[in-house]
């Protein structure tokens, strides 16, 4: 089976042999062929819309600084991910008569056509449900009520309509952000970003309602725009169910928020899932393989990654999958190495961007969204602080969306000892780079490929070896020819 990049590529190289053929006036094959041709792929291009995406992304308050969208394209940013449509503020007031009236001062219009011109692609986040809507009286955050779902569809499909196209030219839409919460657990506090669909007195936690969501509003938003792309609000997914450290049955529940949509066949009206990882810094160590509730899956993030999968699967479900929040944090309560942030935290950052996205590509994930570009991030997760001020974990980014670019994973490298990971690209031109790194924090010995040529530190910098032995421990970089 062809991986979503792949397949995203050769849609893209067939509809530029479409307008070629158009312009040399090769139309007079038969008609069948003709029209089929051109009703599959000539819309695609006349869409304008950049090449395919890289698994490179991140997300933004706002993308409206020069020096910051600056930062973003020398960083070869694919993906960026903000929180662009708040219904509860566009829409305030209910239709009258069935007729819908929309105020669209709150959307970010300035950041959604900045990021079309520099050629990435947006993942809009739509929030929020006004009062006139809510199935739960008050809670902003939670869903639409089921005979709202109507004006639900027709809301996002004005919003698609409007910003699907030129200048905006937005072609993913997230429908909620972390959607599987119960309301109660955030205590009035509505407005914390989060979404709350959750219901912790539904075996599958509010997910088949979710679906019963899906089933209007998906058809809705491809009759304005078939070649716009459906996401679920990226999943929190607390902990694995089947991990007995995920503790006690009230956390384990959560978990079948996304069975929920599947078991009510919301998976026919979803293009990509979504999810949300991050591991913590503590003690000296990135907690990701370890992290709690995910450490027999293999760690925070491709432990959710292979619970997705194992769901999908056992509902005959395939879907690419998209992680479009992580980063490492470094929380209030690590008082020892966060308060404030130590350089130790921040060195580990910039080796953790080399973790997520050396993982992504070799997981085949569609994209991966760092959280955030700008701002300083979440629990001191940024890429840059302010709009202008880069971090090492900048410079990290940088280095890997450039050397990694349009690689392909070939495998793992074999003799590594227990706690090296290692992984094997082979990039455009043939070369093939070898990205390696300890998780325990220490020191360790591996013998360097036979007829390596350069190696490099997390951040691109060449790193002198003496002889054919690499002792490792944060990333390196191993090219060979």
């Amino acid at each position: 089976m062809l991986s979503m990049r792949k397949s995203l590529v050769i849609r893209g190289i067939l509809g530029s042999i479409a307008v070629v053929l158009a312009v040399l006036g090769w139309w007079n094959h038969p008609p069948s062929l003709a029209a089929e041709t051109a009703n599959v792929y000539l819309p695609l291009v006349m869409r304008n819309f950049p090449p395919p995406p890289t698994v490179f992304g991140a997300h933004v308050v706002e993308f409206t600084d020069p020096t910051l969208i600056q930062l973003a394209e020398e960083a070869r940013v694919s993906w960026v991910r903000l929180s662009a449509f708040d219904w509860s503020k566009i829409e305030p007031n209910p239709p009258v008569n069935g007729v819908h009236t929309y105020d669209w001062s709150s959307v970010p219009e300035d950041s959604l056509r900045n990021i079309a011109a520099s050629h990435m692609y947006a993942i809009a986040v739509v929030l929020n449900t006004p009062a006139w809507a809510q199935k739960y009286t008050g809670v902003t955050c939670g869903p639409p009520a089921q005979d709202k779902l109507n004006d639900y569809a027709a809301f996002l499909q004005a919003v698609v309509q409007k910003y699907g196209a030129s200048p905006y030219n937005v072609r993913y839409w997230e429908l909620g952000n972390e959607p599987d919460i119960d309301p109660d657990l955030l205590n009035g506090s509505w407005d914390l970003g989060f979404g709350c669909w959750g219901d912790d007195e539904d075996p599958y936690y509010g997910g088949g309602y979710y679906a019963d969501m899906l089933k209007v509003v998906y058809p809705a938003i491809k009759a304005v725009d078939a070649n716009a792309q459906v996401l679920n609000g990226g999943l929190l997914l607390d902990c694995d169910p089947a991990d007995p450290d995920c503790a006690p049955d009230d956390y384990k529940l959560p978990a079948k928020f996304f069975e929920g949509i599947l078991h009510n066949g919301g998976g026919d009206y979803l293009d990509i899932v979504n999810f949300h990882g991050y591991p913590y810094f503590s003690g000296g160590l990135i907690v990701d393989e370890t992290h709690p509730g995910w450490d027999q899956r293999g760690g925070v993030v491709l432990g959710k990654a292979a619970f997705l999968r194992e769901v999908m699967q056992q509902y005959r479900v395939d879907k690419p999958l998209l992680d479009t929040e992580g980063a490492l944090l470094c929380p209030e309560w690590n008082q020892t190495d966060c308060a404030p942030p130590t350089t130790d935290y921040e060195d580990a950052k910039a080796n953790y961007v080399v973790w997520l996205y050396t993982r992504a590509l070799a997981d085949d994930f569609m994209g991966s969204v760092w959280y955030t570009l700008d701002g300083g991030g979440w629990r001191n997760g940024g890429l840059i602080e302010g709009t202008s001020n880069p971090t090492s974990a900048y410079d990290a980014f940088k280095f890997i969306a450039t050397e990694l670019a349009g690689a392909e994973y070939t495998g793992q490298p074999s003799g590594l000892d227990s706690a090296l990971r290692g992984y094997i690209f082979r990039k455009q031109d043939g070369t093939s780079v070898w990205v390696v790194w300890a998780v325990d924090n220490a020191e360790h010995a591996m013998t360097l490929p036979e007829g390596y040529t350069q190696v490099y530190d997390e951040q691109g910098n060449p790193y002198s070896v003496t002889g054919n032995t690499l002792s490792v421990n944060d990333p390196r970089y191993i090219e060979v020819p």
